[in-house]
């Protein structure tokens, strides 16, 4: 087509993004819609011809190749695998955000209505934005966040909010947006409930998750995550990372339980305080296999210092659950604790006290 044509434009009409690396190099210009319904050729016709000037977003990432994909793609985890324009350090093809124009866009400074921000406040961000080209324009402002520090892994850009702006060539606007820093909390697993952090998060504004044009950053006075208390009852499936273990029903009914299916599989649960008394692990469990397995309590990591090991009898079935306990060394302080599982059990809760 290229050959016959060097002007040739691609029009994809996909509901997801595909792989395109050939026409990329290849081809001068594309453009992508969604089934956008029976108008949708009316729409494309616009744009080719120019009646009508796209200002579309993507709001995928689109990868270069299925190398950047993980081998499986029912790969949920996407903060442990790197997934997502969120925790992948992949180049995409396209990133999320992205999306051209007949005309061009300069963003100025951005600015803060103050340089901190207690965690029910809200963030103002402004941003003066030029059209610099020779058409008439719409541009969508995006602004990201990224903590800088955190008990817990936080994504590299994070889009927070956004703003569409018409702007006439030559045309200066001022953009201003608003984020409650409550948009800014996560899930604690060592509390079961959201939590804004203390930290410094950086503001970023621009076009796409990868075309930056300025950036700023802002305090949020918010809390500390304390040391986790294990001498409460702890939920297995709140732990900080894993290896091998699934998430299952606890029931039939309701709850999740942490399910091991092999030697050598672990839960761990970072920062936990361990009383000065601490010296017994009370846990509630299925084994729906014959014979006993067991599961080892470890300090730093899987084959870090042993504690104890409490043995799990078979109950017969999964859903069925008994209270073990096991005997353990003390170990006053704070540490990361280690659960480590031998063979096929569940693992509701548990406590050391």
């Amino acid at each position: 087509m290229t050959k016959a044509n060097p002007r040739t434009v691609l029009v994809l009409q996909t509901s997801y993004p595909v792989t395109i690396g050939w026409e990329q190099e290849h081809v001068p210009a594309i453009v992508w819609t969604t089934h956008a319904g029976a108008e949708t050729g009316h729409a494309v016709a616009d744009v080719l011809f120019g009646d009508r000037n796209p200002s579309g977003k993507l709001t995928q990432t689109w990868y270069r190749s299925d190398g950047q994909l993980p081998p499986d793609l029912l790969e949920y985890d996407i903060i442990t695998s790197g997934q997502t324009y969120l925790y992948s350090t992949a180049k995409p093809l396209y990133p999320f955000g992205h999306g051209l124009s007949y005309t061009r866009f300069r963003y100025g400074q951005p600015r803060t209505g103050a340089t901190s921000v207690a965690a029910d406040g809200t963030i103002t961000v402004s941003v003066d934005v030029t059209n610099t080209g020779t058409r008439a324009g719409s541009e969508v402002v995006q602004l990201y966040t990224h903590q800088r520090t955190s008990r817990v892994k936080t994504p590299i850009r994070q889009l927070k909010a956004f703003q569409r702006v018409e702007l006439a060539p030559g045309q200066t606007r001022t953009v201003t947006v608003r984020l409650p820093a409550a948009d800014l909390a996560h899930w604690d697993v060592t509390r079961s409930r959201w939590v804004v952090e203390s930290s410094v998060h950086d503001l970023m504004v621009g076009a796409s998750a990868e075309d930056f044009r300025a950036r700023t950053a802002i305090r949020v006075r918010g809390e500390v995550i304390p040391a986790r208390d294990l001498s409460r009852p702890t939920r297995a499936e709140n732990f900080d990372r894993y290896s091998g273990v699934r998430l299952v029903d606890e029931t039939k009914a309701r709850g999740t339980a942490v399910g091991a299916t092999a030697a050598g599989q672990w839960i761990a649960f970072a920062g936990s305080a361990l009383r000065p008394g601490a010296h017994t692990l009370t846990a509630r469990v299925a084994r729906a296999d014959a014979g006993a397995g067991t599961i080892q309590v470890r300090l730093g990591s899987p084959t870090g210092r042993l504690l104890g090991t409490a043995t799990v009898p078979s109950t017969g079935d999964d859903y069925r659950y008994v209270s073990v306990n096991a005997e353990l060394a003390r170990a006053a302080g704070t540490h990361d604790v280690y659960l480590v599982f031998d063979s096929a059990l569940r693992l509701a809760d548990f406590s050391i006290r």
